[in-house]
């Protein structure tokens, strides 16, 4: 496996027709020039429900048991290939065309190399059933595969929420222990295990900020993660409920991708204030058409309570991590009323109103589920905090501890 330093370069000839093809891997990562390409290329080729965040695609590769190549004919780009890599099995997680090359001929002879490289390959379709809205797609997708050497194994397997049938090369075995070995060591690569206290967590923000990756670029990937994490589908009703600091920009990242998906979101903010980058994520939200409205401090618990009962999740992005002492009105009432809600509760980095290092509170919002960023946070894994996370995911956004 390579190290994320190296550049390893395949450069594997073959004839076809009059024509020399030369297929070349290179591998993706931070400096990739073309990197929002392929990100572009990743959303169009994959819907919201298949897709992990981006980032993690370009943090967790080529070091980690996972191949992350960009594909070129000679200087042509074609299009990408992310696949998992163990002993036993490969499986490629994403395989993608430049759309204006599809139809040509590329995929194939792409496979064909690829699969030298790794005979043991393996991937997954979605099954072909009549009823199935994308039959023919599906089908299409099929006979791809089957005239590139792969069967179906007559094994499903279910990956974020969706059915999948794995495909293997003729004649192959796949252990189903070994698929889920392999795909259980890259989902669990990007949940980090350290623990942090704030001041710590802050310095490393900031260290990260400084020499690594710019302040909104780490937020968008922070909102990225807990739209990732969350459940919501088409046909939810989602509310974001936002403070006035970084933690409620994370929020509007994740209004931003809901209403881009087509899913029904709007924001309450709790007052007309905004960190920095928190305003430049809103202003997009705003420009996107998402409604916004800011709360109404008079209205009482009861209001609140209907209002809130008429969602499906509520994302909590009221206070971070930096939060200590008691919650006033009318914030108070108001997170009163989140918790008596019957709406699923998302909170973004902490519970509001949770003390980040302690864990304590004299009130703070009842999550089914907390999207940790970075690093966790010392307050989250006390008992204290327990009694108020339903699940507790911490996601890896590349934030970095300065070497002291």
């Amino acid at each position: 496996m390579w190290s994320n330093k190296e550049k390893i370069w395949w450069r594997i000839k073959a004839m076809f027709s009059d024509r020399r093809i030369m297929i070349r891997f290179e591998i993706i990562d931070e400096n990739t020039k073309n990197l929002e390409e392929i990100k572009q290329l990743y959303f169009d080729a994959f819907p919201f429900e298949e897709r992990i965040p981006f980032f993690i695609m370009v943090l967790v590769g080529n070091d980690r048991g996972v191949e992350f190549l960009s594909i070129y004919d000679d200087d042509k780009w074609l299009g990408f290939i992310h696949t998992l890599v163990g002993d036993e099995l490969s499986y490629i997680f994403y395989f993608a065309i430049e759309n204006s090359l599809r139809q040509s001929g590329y995929g194939s002879k792409i496979l064909r190399e690829y699969k030298k490289m790794h005979p043991r390959l393996s991937l997954a379709i979605e099954p072909v059933e009549e009823e199935s809205d994308n039959f023919k797609q599906r089908k299409k997708r099929l006979d791809f595969y089957r005239k590139n050497g792969f069967e179906t194994l007559d094994t499903r397997v279910v990956e974020m929420g969706v059915e999948f049938e794995l495909m293997g090369a003729k004649g192959m075995e796949i252990k189903e222990r070994d698929y889920r070995k392999l795909v259980k060591k890259f989902f669990d690569s990007f949940e980090q295990k350290k623990v942090l206290s704030v001041k710590e967590m802050r310095d490393a923000d900031s260290y990260t900020i400084a020499n690594f990756v710019d302040s909104k670029e780490l937020m968008y990937r922070a909102g990225e993660a807990i739209f990732y994490v969350g459940d919501w589908n088409i046909g939810d009703k989602v509310l974001v409920v936002a403070g006035s600091g970084n933690n409620a920009g994370d929020g509007y990242v994740v209004a931003d991708l809901l209403n881009t998906e087509e899913i029904d979101v709007e924001i309450l903010l709790i007052k007309d204030k905004f960190s920095e980058d928190g305003q430049y994520y809103f202003n997009i939200c705003k420009q996107n058409g998402i409604k916004c409205n800011v709360l109404d401090e008079s209205m009482d618990y009861s209001v609140l309570l209907e209002k809130f009962n008429s969602y499906d999740y509520i994302l909590d992005c009221i206070y971070g991590t930096g939060f200590s002492g008691k919650v006033k009105e009318p914030v108070y009432s108001l997170i009163k009323a989140i918790n008596d809600s019957n709406a699923s509760v998302v909170s973004a980095d902490i519970n509001s109103g949770m003390n980040g290092d302690t864990g304590e509170s004299d009130i703070c919002v009842n999550s089914d589920i907390t999207v940790s960023i970075g690093f966790l946070k010392k307050g989250l894994i006390t008992n204290e905090a327990s009694k108020h996370i339903g699940e507790l995911i911490n996601m890896d956004i590349g934030i970095v501890i300065e070497d002291k």
